[in-house]
């Protein structure tokens, strides 16, 4: 009982009340120092662990190809687009009229020079060959007996037994029958000529694109029959703007390319420059000449013509592949000690698959990355695993 009424007296709620207190006090200091220790074990098992990893490596070599800087003959170039056409193209027609007796030949066809085409019914020709026949053996009687009969009376004229009249008539009579003789001649002559054009051959060798009639059908004297077209050489005519019409000439070498003809090349040459040019697009026409001897060129084909123009000189070639382009800037790598250094470039003419550059510190022989090139950056280190042939020029 005595202890509650000790308990239970103010100051004994005093004591208690400050034991409290102190208690919550140690309590959050000793959380503090807790706290304290974890972040002091972490940072120092962090700083051992950075003490205990191995210095960082240096980046590998990159494995590039390269290819070395050509000096060469380079000229300035221009493609233009155009259309194929044949060498030749004939609408072959009739020179007589008749009815078609044969027609051996259709659309596609390839014909060589002289062969038939179409030939028309010539009973009625041969009928009067045969008549233009007889009628010229009659006169050739008649004027052997004129000849024979003109002897005579000339012998008798100089004899003086028959008048001046008789020697004229008989002169007269010889001299008719011998142009009778002709006139039949060249009728034949006719006549024989309309039989050989009643035969209609190729004029050359060609390939049949469109044919006009049919066996039995009736053919005026000038009407179509077949159109053909040569293709062992075909011309593309390509539109040239006027700032180049300087510098092309007759005779100039050129290439073309096809759309339907994909990795086929031709080489020609310019056959015509027209001096007139177009009014509104103030080009020139061009024609070009490109062999095909084996009629792998189709007469419309879309060919892209390139011509060389301008004056040759001499310039420094890469592959195209050697060029960075990054933002609006043209980059090469140039390999220096085992390193690459970046070289600022301006590209000029395209050379086949190559390309003209002119830049600062760039020489004839220098390696320029043609693979690998688009990771590289200045001062990289490189491992070469090949060497791409140089250009021939």
């Amino acid at each position: 009982m005595r202890l509650f009424r000790l308990l239970g007296s103010p100051p004994a709620f005093r004591r208690i009340a400050r034991w409290r207190a102190a208690f919550a006090g140690i309590t959050r200091n000793f959380g503090v120092l807790l706290l304290l220790g974890i972040f002091l074990t972490g940072s120092l098992s962090a700083c051992n662990e950075q003490q205990a990893a191995p210095p960082p490596k240096r980046r590998p070599p990159m494995p590039v190809r390269v290819a070395p800087i050509v000096k060469q003959r380079v000229q300035h170039t221009v493609t233009l687009v155009g259309t194929v056409e044949p060498w030749k193209r004939s609408v072959v027609a009739s020179e007589i009229a008749g009815v078609v007796e044969q027609f051996p030949v259709e659309a596609g066809m390839a014909v060589a020079r002289g062969d038939l085409l179409a030939r028309l019914r010539t009973e009625t020709l041969r009928i009067r060959l045969d008549s233009a026949l007889a009628a010229h053996r009659e006169a050739r009687t008649r004027h052997l007996q004129a000849k024979l009969d003109l002897v005579r009376i000339k012998t008798l004229f100089d004899k003086e037994l028959v008048t001046q009249k008789e020697y004229d008539d008989a002169v007269a009579n010889e001299a008719a029958l011998r142009e009778r003789l002709s006139q039949l001649q060249a009728e034949i002559r006719q006549v024989r000529d309309l039989l050989a054009k009643s035969r209609i051959v190729a004029p050359y060798d060609g390939l049949i694109t469109e044919t006009f009639t049919e066996v039995g059908q009736w053919v005026e004297a000038g009407g179509p029959v077949v159109e053909m077209v040569d293709l062992t050489k075909v011309k593309v005519q390509v539109p040239l703007p006027e700032r180049y019409v300087q510098g092309v000439r007759v005779g100039d070498p050129v290439t073309a390319t096809f759309d339907g003809l994909p990795g086929f090349k031709a080489n020609g040459r310019v056959f015509s420059v027209v001096a007139q040019a177009d009014r509104v697009a103030r080009t020139f026409p061009v024609h070009i000449e490109l062999p095909n001897p084996h009629g792998t060129i189709k007469s419309g084909m879309v060919a892209r013509v390139t011509l060389a123009v301008g004056t040759p000189h001499e310039g420094l070639v890469v592959p195209k592949d050697a060029l960075v382009l990054r933002g609006d800037q043209t980059f090469l790598f140039v390999v220096h000690d085992g390193t690459v250094r970046q070289v600022h470039v301006e590209p000029r003419l395209p050379v086949d698959g190559f390309v003209e550059v002119q830049g600062e510190t760039l020489a004839e022989g220098h390696q320029v990355v043609v693979e690998g090139n688009e990771r590289l950056f200045p001062g990289q280190p490189i491992r070469i695993l090949d060497e791409s042939p140089p250009r021939r020029s």
